[in-house]
């Protein structure tokens, strides 16, 4: 993955399991990357695979707003 500025960041905080920590850890490490970075791609590679399951395409700020008004209507 290419060191990149996000388009629009978005805080995420997770609780994980101590070995999943020191695993992204040390490929953080070993890749001199972040630990978000070495994260980010592993969100990136969950997503396309769950797609194949899942029609989940590509959701823009845009369908994202649409979704939240369409639940705050409820």
């Amino acid at each position: 993955m290419v060191n990149r500025k996000l388009r629009k960041r978005v805080v995420f905080f997770a609780a994980i399991e101590e070995a999943q920590h020191e695993a992204l850890r040390y490929i953080a490490f070993k890749e001199r990357r972040s630990m978000a970075d070495v994260a980010r791609e592993a969100f990136e590679n969950y997503i396309e695979f769950k797609a194949r399951e899942y029609p989940i395409g590509t959701l823009e700020v845009e369908s994202a707003e649409t979704v939240k008004a369409k639940r705050s209507s409820r």
